[in-house]
């Protein structure tokens, strides 16, 4: 009996040990982090944090909570954000160069005029993200979730957003030459003024979205569903408009699409 509770507590004694050294293991992570010691604090609780101007390129924070955190103007050219929550988060004029913020949750995260370029958003939360002159050339947005997401003056050429939601979107003088929208919800978006030559829209829904002077010279419209859109004034010329439904929308010559 008594070798029975000598082996019993050999067992418990590192299992508990485990269990109390895990918090202050993952505290330190998080001081050595804040002080510059490390780039890597993955799953790390850094909600509410200031990281203005700090350099983590390259650095590993998958799963981490951002929530409300500071990184204006730092670099993280390359970092693995993927899975992290960085809603509220102040990401304005920041090197996104290269990064993964795939599956991410974005919701009134603020981007302006920080450069995205070859950045991956596949399947992120971006509802209501603050955007404005952003640049994400080459960027993957595919199945991402933008509704209501203010994009005005994005660079946006070559991006692809194949089968993402961009209702309500404000893309007001875009620059999205090239960009594939294959698929996409986009309903009631706002292109005032926007380029999207060569632009893929097949299978797109943009029923109500407003293309008010936006060239769409070359575009592929085929499958796409324009209903009661407004084309005033936009250029379609050379578009492919193979199964494109116009019922009811503006077109480019004032008259109502029957």
């Amino acid at each position: 009996m008594r070798q029975f509770f000598s082996v019993a507590l050999v067992v418990l004694v590192p299992l508990i040990g485990a269990e109390g050294l895990a918090p202050a293991a993952h505290a330190q992570d998080v001081a050595a982090f804040l002080a510059g010691r490390t780039k890597d604090c993955p799953g790390c609780d850094l909600s509410n944090q200031s990281l203005k101007r700090r350099n983590l390129t390259g650095a590993n924070l998958a799963g981490a909570n951002l929530a409300g955190a500071s990184f204006h103007r730092s670099v993280l050219r390359g970092a693995n954000l993927s899975g992290a929550d960085l809603t509220g988060a102040n990401l304005n004029k920041t090197d996104l160069i290269q990064a993964d913020l795939s599956n991410t949750k974005m919701g009134m995260a603020m981007l302006f005029e920080s450069d995205a370029s070859r950045a991956n958003f596949a399947r992120a939360d971006l509802t209501e993200a603050m955007m404005g002159s952003i640049r994400l050339l080459n960027g993957n947005l595919d199945r991402a979730n933008l509704t209501e997401a203010d994009l005005a003056g994005a660079q946006l050429n070559d991006a692809s957003f194949a089968n993402a939601t961009l209702n309500g979107a404000n893309m007001v003088q875009a620059r999205m030459l090239r960009a594939n929208l294959r698929g996409a919800v986009a309903e009631s978006v706002d292109f005032t003024n926007a380029t999207l030559r060569d632009a893929n829209l097949n299978g797109a829904l943009l029923r109500e979205s407003i293309f008010y002077l936006v060239d769409l010279g070359g575009v592929d419209m085929s499958g796409a569903n324009l209903s009661r859109a407004i084309l005033r004034s936009a250029n379609l010329g050379s578009t492919n408009q193979t199964g494109t439904i116009f019922t009811g929308a503006m077109m480019p010559d004032n008259s109502i699409h029957p």
